[in-house]
């Protein structure tokens, strides 16, 4: 015979996050790593359901994720300081003299100004040619 052992099952949700998200609520607006090895794209959604936001990161090795979460800053409270106005000027005297970073140019070429685009023709004319060139 089966001997039977009463309990009540675990609760589904929340896999032991209560903890991290109450410390990420404590240091709003801060990142904070959840962990560097994660089997999966997708984050935990316990941060999600509880106010947080998460993001996962590939490693280098391809096959795990870095998972990081933060509590958003509360409406109300001061938002951090922007730079210092000499972090602006570093970043200006870079853009002008060509040291900061160049956005990569556009995967297809813009036409110049005045200038018709190329019509979608998938080698159709060159077909139309060469079967007029076959009928007479």
């Amino acid at each position: 015979m089966v001997e039977l052992v009463w309990q009540d099952p675990p609760s589904r949700g929340g896999k032991g996050y209560e903890h991290v998200i109450e410390a990420l609520k404590q240091n709003p607006g801060k990142w904070a790593l959840i962990s560097p090895d994660w089997k999966t794209t997708a984050p935990p959604t316990a941060f999600r359901q509880n106010g947080c936001e998460s993001t996962a990161r590939k490693n280098d090795d391809g096959k795990t994720w870095s998972v990081y979460a933060r509590a958003p800053i509360p409406k109300g409270q001061p938002r951090p300081a922007a730079p210092p106005a000499d972090d602006m000027a570093a970043v200006q005297r870079a853009v002008q003299t060509g040291t900061a970073l160049i956005p990569p140019p556009p995967a297809v070429p813009r036409p110049k100004v005045g200038e018709e685009p190329p019509a979608a023709d998938p080698g159709l004319s060159n077909y139309l040619e060469k079967r007029r060139a076959r009928v007479s």
